[in-house]
């Protein structure tokens, strides 16, 4: 079930709220909780709830297993980690691999043959995460393990987080799993900033997506430069605003219910180096990767004098790159950022820091554009055409222009995409907020935006959210 969709928007939540707050029960609104998240995810994948459910089952009692090791001073507890994360993420590599990897051995065909009609389940990377977070701050008694499977299955199946997080660590949520409870302005801020999120997906960032589709589906020795630049600026606000779009939704959902989630963005293509933009975009991720796999690489190796955290930092990317897709466009990817990263942190930050803040601004976002071409053009071959037509150096056809292609109407989508970017809304509602009057004008309009929404949706035209892919 999709947040935009009519039967999330319109029969899911309306009778989920009601029950949850006719009874102010801890144990009620876990149980509650967990029901309604378990319904949620079966409502699309009916099949991958038993795989959800083993897993919090395995993390759950791994998690006790290795505390009661810890507790008698056995040593075996970080061996009992590794096998829970083994566990954990031998179904994500298994499905990734099998599902989208563009590897084409003997046996990987044999498995697909023998599984036709296996599919990725949607989340299933996030709430692997968030099981691997909770089992590795258990060993490493950063928390104690939880002895309530309630509160464990909703920290794992928390619905607003459970297809594309933010990703939590139990410490994050769990006073709120406890004592579930939400005062009057968190619901109300809830409400809004759900409503934000909706606008940024179905009205700017699924509109743009038609742009994207019509400009990335021309032969790209046909495009001009200004139509290559305008169909990938085009890409990077509907991708940024589709993602950040769906943490808003999931963020207002936790505050009405009472939780806190962490935010994901903040303002990324404002950057001012690719190591700043890594620290705004996907943030809960990239902390995931920060915590559970560089500061341990780092520590491990920290006997090693030469290139040692360049190579993790190269590690920590080339993860990045195989965690969005096993396919040859994805890894680069990764690994192009990877080596920026690697030169920023060696000496080119130093230098960077020189420049005035608009020259800084400006290099980061033709890096970051230039890598969401290797994100979004599958064939590799492809690049050097898509990137000649960028700079200028095809013949462009006179038939493929703004008009023929029909995406002339979107430029003042296209323009308020690149406004809600910046802070720039943000800092205007902020402000219409501190007037009462304008306050409930503001309020008036977000109800009039989810009405607009709404209608959108019931036309069908809302799409699938990118990251659900990964």
């Amino acid at each position: 079930m999709l947040f935009p969709s009519l039967a999330f928007i319109y029969i899911f939540l309306p009778v989920f709220l009601v029950l949850y707050f006719i009874n102010r029960s801890s144990l009620y609104r876990n149980l509650l909780l967990l029901i309604g998240s378990l319904v949620f995810y079966a409502w699309g994948e009916p099949v991958f709830v038993l795989l959800l459910m083993a897993m919090i089952l395995v993390n759950w009692g791994a998690a006790l297993w290795i505390e009661k090791h810890k507790q008698a001073s056995q040593p075996h507890g970080t061996l009992i980690a590794a096998g829970a994360i083994a566990l954990n993420l031998l179904p994500l590599v298994f499905l990734k691999v099998i599902t989208t990897s563009q590897w084409d051995g003997a046996w990987l065909q044999s498995l697909r043959a023998a599984c036709p009609k296996l599919s990725f389940p949607l989340g299933i990377s996030f709430f692997t995460f968030s099981a691997i977070a909770y089992i590795v701050d258990v060993n490493r008694d950063e928390i104690k393990a939880e002895h309530s499977l309630l509160r464990v299955a909703n920290y794992m199946a928390f619905f607003p987080k459970l297809l594309q997080g933010p990703i939590t660590r139990y410490a994050d949520i769990q006073e709120a799993l406890q004592h579930p409870h939400s005062d009057a302005n968190e619901i109300a801020e809830g409400a809004r900033r759900f409503i934000m999120g909706l606008a940024k997906k179905v009205i700017i960032a699924d509109n743009l997506a038609v742009v994207v589709r019509r400009v990335f589906e021309v032969e790209f020795h046909e495009l001009s430069a200004g139509l290559a630049w305008y169909g990938l600026l085009a890409f990077a606000i509907q991708i940024y605003l589709d993602f950040s779009g769906y943490s808003d939704m999931a963020i207002g959902l936790g505050s009405i219910l009472g939780f806190k989630l962490p935010e994901n963005f903040n303002y990324p293509y404002l950057s001012r180096s690719i190591a700043d933009f890594w620290r705004r975009w996907h943030m809960s991720l990239m902390n995931f990767f920060r915590t559970y796999i560089f500061m341990p690489l780092e520590i491990a190796r920290r006997k090693e004098r030469h290139f040692r955290q360049q190579s993790n930092l190269l590690i920590v990317f080339l993860v990045t790159g195989f965690w969005h897709g096993i396919s040859g466009n994805f890894i680069l990817w990764g690994l192009y950022f990877g080596v920026i990263s690697v030169l920023e942190a060696t000496f080119l930050g130093k230098w960077l820091k020189k420049l005035p803040a608009i020259a800084q601004n400006l290099y980061a976002l033709a890096l970051i554009l230039f890598g969401w071409v290797f994100f979004k053009i599958e064939a590799v071959a492809s690049w050097g055409p898509f990137f000649k037509a960028l700079f200028g150096l095809n013949a462009p056809s006179p038939l493929v222009t703004l008009r023929t292609l029909n995406i002339l109407m979107y430029l003042p989508l296209f323009m308020l995409g690149l406004i809600a970017s910046t802070p720039l809304l943000k800092a205007v509602y902020e402000r219409l907020k501190e007037n009462q009057f304008l306050s409930i004008l503001t309020d008036a309009g977000l109800i009039a935006l989810f009405i607009l929404c709404t209608a959108i949706t019931v036309s069908g035209s809302y799409q699938a959210f990118l990251y659900s892919e990964f």
